[in-house]
């Protein structure tokens, strides 16, 4: 069954990710072209470093193309940050790119994008369901690749250039080249290897390169920008020989970072780290958008300066649809992604990374130092996260026990009010809060909760584990912190 969640359709390769399903997805989308007039505009597809992520992308280039639609190929793999520039500055309607970001490696998927280079909201995405649902059960009509680039129906297509002058407008450039920072980058596999590598050389950091392979066949390792993931990373880092350690995940829209000291900066302080910076350091106006399991640090960094708050579902549309709505600074997830005013309209690995080297060399300060400054004058905060695997009947049962039955487990502090926008988040008045919801895009129960102490958690935990009517124990929840 091909379904789009909060990232896109993604699926395991030769289960439901195979070449018949990406071609329908292709067929649908160039009928949902095709309805927006008579001479339809190119469609740009970029594709990943995972395995056959290339093969893919030909196979829906050649159901669009087949379809008379031209097809701007990408010449190599791309950061989905730079398919939405694309799409964005060539005032294109659609854009899709193979991949299945962090993911783990035996997953595939497709994110598409629309005008103004924005991740597809519902409406386009449910509209997408519906047409392929109403295809006929049988394969999909499409020319041979090779033929349809002789005839200049399918044509490369690059934009690097441009999408590295604009990530370095962003910053400034002089004062980081003043500072030869010595940074170790982790692209996780993925593909901000080039460009990162090219923005890093230009910003006059000396750079060391680790995971740069160039796919996921060979590794268990999962690109996604978390501690777990990052072992070898840490241990690299704990020589003290690096001012800043950078990781990003498979398409290059996540970002993780470790400091001088080699300690792990999770994407709630990063998101502090930067808002606090364009606010304190940068002078810039403006509000914050966040999803609801992202840190309330960020309300009050906001609240000190006066400005807006806005919390939205998990799902990076939300984000950004907020962010044009409201005129915003910045947006973020708690799953390290991060959208900049100014920039694309989605979050950028690259660009946040940038941001977070600029920032060390305009204030002279390390990442451990102004998380402190933030920390002094906001508060401390402990952030807890699992995401457990779960099978259908799980899933039935955990629904019906928390979203129908509504059950409120036995916390250790009175519930202060209950949100049921996405999953089920409950807030208590030290503005605390626990978030229950199913991901969008894995068979995984996420249980996410921000506490002012890491006993506090604990008791949260404890709490959790001994409720007999959700039975988490069944999922192997343990109070593991």
């Amino acid at each position: 069954m091909i379904s789009f969640g909060t990232g896109g359709w993604r699926g395991i390769i030769g289960d439901d990710f195979t070449f018949e399903n990406v071609r329908r997805v292709a067929k649908a989308l160039s009928i949902l072209t095709k309805a927006k007039g008579s001479s339809p505009k190119p469609i740009v597809v970029g594709y990943d470093m995972r395995f056959m992520s290339r093969s893919f992308a030909e196979a829906f280039a050649e159901v669009l193309a087949y379809e008379d639609i031209e097809v701007w190929l990408m010449s190599g793999p791309a950061p989905t940050p730079m398919v939405m520039f694309a799409v964005e500055h060539e005032r294109l309607d659609y854009g899709a790119t193979i991949t299945a970001s962090h993911n783990p490696p035996q997953y595939n998927g497709i994110k598409v994008i629309v005008e103004k280079g924005k991740d597809a909201p519902i409406e386009v995405t449910d509209e997408l369901e519906s047409i392929i649902r109403s295809l006929p059960d049988e394969p999909v009509a499409h020319g041979a690749y090779s033929e349809l680039v002789e005839e200049g129906r399918i044509r490369m297509y690059s934009n690097r250039n441009q999408y590295i002058d604009a990530l370095l407008a962003q910053v400034d450039v002089e004062a980081i080249q003043k500072r030869a920072f010595r940074v170790l980058f982790n692209p996780m596999y993925g593909t901000a290897k080039d460009i990162m590598m090219v923005c890093l050389s230009s910003l006059r950091c000396k750079v060391e390169m680790i995971n740069f392979k160039p796919d996921l066949v060979h590794t268990r390792r999962v690109p996604c920008p978390e501690r777990h993931s990052l072992r070898d990373m840490e241990w690299m880092m704990e020589d003290g020989i690096y001012d800043l350690g950078i990781a990003t995940d498979g398409d290059s829209d996540r970002i993780a970072l470790y400091d001088q000291r080699g300690a792990y900066v999770s994407a709630d302080t990063i998101l502090c780290l930067l808002y606090y910076y364009l606010k304190e350091y940068r002078m810039e106006t403006g509000g914050i958008v966040r999803n609801l399991t992202t840190t309330h640090v960020l309300d009050s960094i906001a609240a000190s300066f006066g400005e807006p708050v806005y919390e939205v579902p998990v799902g990076f549309k939300h984000i950004a649809a907020k962010m044009e709505e409201c005129d915003l600074l910045l947006g973020g997830e708690s799953s390290g992604g991060v959208m900049i005013r100014g920039h694309i309209n989605g979050k950028d690995g690259i660009l946040a990374a940038l941001l977070c080297v600029e920032m060390m060399a305009t204030t002279g300060k390390t990442l451990s130092e102004l998380a402190h400054e933030i920390e002094r004058k906001y508060g401390a905060t402990v952030s807890y996260s699992m995401s457990l695997p779960i099978a259908p009947a799980d899933c039935s049962r955990i629904s019906s026990v928390l979203f129908e039955a509504r059950h409120v487990p036995k916390f250790p502090k009175p519930v202060a009010k209950t949100s049921y926008v996405d999953g089920v988040k409950f807030y208590f008045a030290d503005g605390s809060w626990c978030c229950f919801r199913f991901s969008g895009t894995e068979p995984l129960l996420r249980v996410s909760m921000e506490m002012k102490s890491r006993e506090e958690i604990m008791e949260f935990v404890d709490a959790l584990s001994a409720d007999e009517t959700l039975n988490l124990r069944r999922l192997q929840f343990s109070p593991r912190a």
